[in-house]
């Protein structure tokens, strides 16, 4: 029997023994946080599948795993033999509309509360038949769990940061203010980052750290391992007027509260949490202050990140040289040495923290898995003829980075040149837009996609997710997909640092995906004031794009000017720093020549 099936069969007789009819496993752990710390990888250990989202289902009988497009190609080689059915999450098939149709009144939907969103936790309750039970089905099973992280918290300097701690914290009790809020919960652990101006290693490639927040008008509580922080750190912390906590006091904390309003945001806070709560706390549902702040960079934090992402260009400049300069060479390099010496030309910039996720390196078909992650038992050599595609970035102390780029093995077929450039001009499309001010972004996706749509083609993935400063390469509010809602919070403002990773994917032969960093940038000397403000996104990633795999005669005059100007612009800021490195400077302005 394989692995997984004895554990799912373990966990079947635990649902008999506790009663349970359908047990619910998501991807999540107490701050509900995209990226998970290895105690929390529930999803891994019952399944085998290792992809970073995911929802599982049991039955008596059945098991389900929903994912979307980005894992499809994952999934199927890591469940095999697990008995466990890969379902591909679109619109029509999710979880929820699993339950809705197969639920039946009165039967037991068992799931981890300290995991579970209080707004999906109203969702189940309000609109589905069964009845909800809190248990833990996992702790049983696993005996050899990893333990909770122990890094230590730091400081994020001073000089980098929009804002002082005091500053925000006047901010956010101002927002709490307008909205009639006396305390305010935070469980999102990069908005307790952004607001103490800390910063921990708990989440591999986010630096954030466990904890919790509870601000009134007059205390601040930060509940945190109070061995990870130091006492001349603590002293500070108290002279802001934050005072430590332990962990795992947040329960007896808020079980103390008393007439009060308190805000949260339901997608962030967990239904546990909320179960203790006096009866005369009123909640207040929300998005959190900070959430909204810290997506509009400063002044300050956007002059930081161009200097990151320079630091960020000089590496990538010197890895792609050695990399053309070894394969030419018929050099033995493997998926698995891209991402080694991608990560040792970034971490020598002197503000290099961490890479900002695993590094997706994917030769020819593997670059088809939106998602792919070499390992050490499935990997392929960079041999012979192909397409290699990267997707990297690094957590410096003055930015984070995201960028993807497709690099030529060898020769390259007309096929190949043909979906590059189609990808191409996906991303130069929405480059090139000038957009209202405030308008919801999901709505902007169209734009990248047309010129795929055009020929039938799609990806399964957003066009572009906010980034974090110094801190997670995913953050919201704005996100770049029409999959996702049109909100209030998806507006678009002044300030915010999104991606745009427009891609084509085909199955067994290539992947092909081109991403920029951009900054949502006023349009100046506007041409009409009637309409109010416009924007457009300025691209702050500093690199080039392979000419060798462009059909110069598929752009149109627009197009080749953007391209143009923004490889102009990568060789002005990157050329300085390298006029000492004559052979990377040689690769610099070949690949930033202008075409026609």
């Amino acid at each position: 029997m394989n692995l997984y099936q004895q554990k799912i069969t373990q966990l079947r007789d635990l649902m008999k023994k506790n009663h349970i009819d359908v047990y619910l496993i998501l991807s999540s752990d107490p701050h509900l946080n995209e990226y998970l710390p290895d105690f929390y990888q529930n999803k891994t250990f019952i399944s085998g599948f290792k992809g970073s989202a995911g929802t599982l289902i049991f039955t008596h009988k059945k098991a389900f795993l929903w994912i979307d497009g980005r894992y499809w190609l994952q999934a199927e080689k890591e469940l095999k033999g697990s008995s466990i059915e890969l379902q591909k999450q679109d619109h029509a098939n999710t979880f929820l509309n699993w339950l809705k149709e197969n639920l039946k009144n009165n039967e037991i939907l068992g799931t981890d509360f300290s995991l579970l969103s209080l707004n999906l936790f109203e969702n189940l309750q309000t609109n589905y038949r069964a009845r909800l039970k809190h248990i833990d089905l996992i702790s049983p099973l696993w005996q050899d769990r990893p333990n909770l992280p122990k890094s230590k918290i730091y400081e994020h300097k001073i000089k980098y940061c929009g804002y002082s701690r005091q500053e925000k914290i006047k901010q956010i009790r101002e927002k709490m203010q307008d909205l009639n809020a006396q305390s305010h919960l935070i469980s999102s652990l990069d908005d307790i980052a952004w607001i103490t101006n800390l910063r921990g290693n708990d989440i591999e490639y986010n630096p954030v750290f466990l904890s919790y927040l509870l601000i009134s008008q007059k205390t601040i509580l930060l509940f945190v391992d109070q061995n990870k922080i130091d006492s001349k750190l603590e002293k500070k912390l108290n002279q802001d007027g934050i005072y430590i906590k332990n962990y795992c006091e947040i329960y007896q904390e808020i079980q103390k509260l008393r007439d009060t309003n308190l805000l949260i945001e339901p997608i962030k806070t967990t239904a546990l949490l909320i179960q203790y709560l006096h009866k005369s706390v009123k909640i207040i549902k929300e998005i959190n202050p900070s959430t909204y702040l810290k997506s509009i960079k400063t002044q300050k934090e956007i002059k930081h990140i161009e200097n990151a992402m320079i630091e960020d260009g000089i590496a990538l400049c010197r890895f792609f040289t050695w990399l053309e300069e070894n394969i030419k060479k018929n050099k033995r390099i493997s998926e698995l040495d891209i991402d080694l010496k991608i990560t040792e030309f970034r971490s020598k910039s002197p503000y290099y923290i961490s890479n900002s996720f695993a590094t997706i390196a994917g030769f020819n078909a593997n670059g088809a898995c939106v998602h792919y992650k070499a390992t050490k038992e499935n990997f392929s050599y960079i041999k012979d003829n192909g397409l290699l595609l990267i997707d990297s970035g690094a957590q410096y102390e003055n930015g984070t980075t995201d960028i993807t780029r497709v690099v030529v093995i060898g020769k390259v077929s007309k096929e190949q040149i043909y979906d590059y450039t189609l990808v191409l001009k996906a991303h130069i499309a929405i480059s090139n837009t000038i957009f209202p001010k405030d308008i919801p972004m999901p709505l902007l996706d169209a734009i990248s996609r047309a010129p795929l749509w055009k020929n039938q083609l799609d990806y399964m993935h957003g066009t572009g997710h906010g980034v974090g400063y110094f801190l997670n390469v995913h953050e919201g509010p704005q996100t770049l997909s029409y999959f996702a809602p049109v909100l209030e919070k998806t507006k678009a403002k002044e300030g915010m640092l999104t991606s745009i990773e427009p891609g084509i994917y085909k199955k067994d032969k290539w992947g092909i995906r081109l991403e920029n960093l951009v900054l949502n940038t006023k349009v100046k000397n506007p041409k009409n004031k009637d309409y109010g403000e416009f924007l457009y996104f300025k691209p702050l990633t500093l690199c080039p794009f392979e000419l060798k795999c462009i059909d110069k005669t598929l752009l149109n005059k627009d197009e080749k000017s953007w391209l143009n100007a923004y490889h102009k612009k990568v060789y002005d800021k990157l050329s300085i720093r390298l006029k000492n490195e004559p052979k990377v400077l040689k690769w610099l302005k070949n690949k930033t020549k202008t075409i026609d």
